[in-house]
């Protein structure tokens, strides 16, 4: 699979030398779940652990779970390093395996716009599922931009890019709005952030709370 072979490949001293440079600080993110009152937050797609670590260090109960194995190692092992825990394991955003209403809010980032349009209609539900009454989905989406346009891909009914050739051969782009994201939701949302004051993503808050 296309994420098993990227984080096989990837490079130890480079995703140590983004680590070192990684802001701890309260983001947008943090600061609604601090808001929102949560205590044990998931991150759904989860990669090396960066943004694991960055819930761990601002006092969250930490999960995750990535559909690489070898991801999944590494986020384990970033938390460990630097002296925090967290619980991981390898599942897909689909099928978490997870019981209904596990987590305070779960948290997906950059993972639902990699992934076939259809499939991302069925994570959101999932991803609600394992969220509690009262809790929150935060998902961001990269924001198009030119070399999603550039790099050789094809384009499905769906809308789904399909790299061909190139550096994201294998990889799997679906394009969204701000709008299309809020449909995708089927549920009650708001922005975090205005769409257009940031520019490289757009990031929703599903409220869980909310039918």
């Amino acid at each position: 699979m296309y994420w098993d072979e990227i984080w096989e490949a990837a490079d130890p001293k480079r995703i140590s030398a983004y680590v070192k440079k990684l802001d701890l600080a309260p983001d947008d993110v943090i600061r609604y779940l601090h808001k929102r009152g949560a205590v044990s937050v998931c991150d759904a797609g989860c990669g090396c652990g960066t943004f694991s670590l960055k819930l761990a260090a601002n006092g969250f109960s930490v999960y995750g779970f990535d559909i690489a194995e070898k991801a999944v190692e590494m986020a384990a092992d970033l938390l460990k390093k630097k002296g925090y825990h967290g619980q991981f394991k390898a599942a897909g955003v689909t099928d978490t395996g997870y019981p209904d209403h596990a987590f305070d809010a779960v948290v997906s980032l950059d993972v639902l716009d990699h992934m076939p349009l259809k499939d991302a209609q069925r994570a959101v539900p999932e991803l609600c599922r394992i969220t509690r009454p009262g809790g929150c989905v935060i998902i961001s989406v990269d924001r198009p931009d030119e070399e999603y346009e550039t790099e050789p891909h094809t384009v499905n009914g769906d809308g789904d890019y399909l790299y061909t050739e190139g550096k994201w051969k294998g990889r799997v782009h679906h394009p969204y709005t701000p709008e299309e994201l809020g449909r995708l939701t089927g549920k009650s949302y708001v922005m975090l952030e205005d769409p257009e004051e940031r520019k490289g993503q757009y990031t929703l808050v599903i409220r869980n709370w909310e039918s």
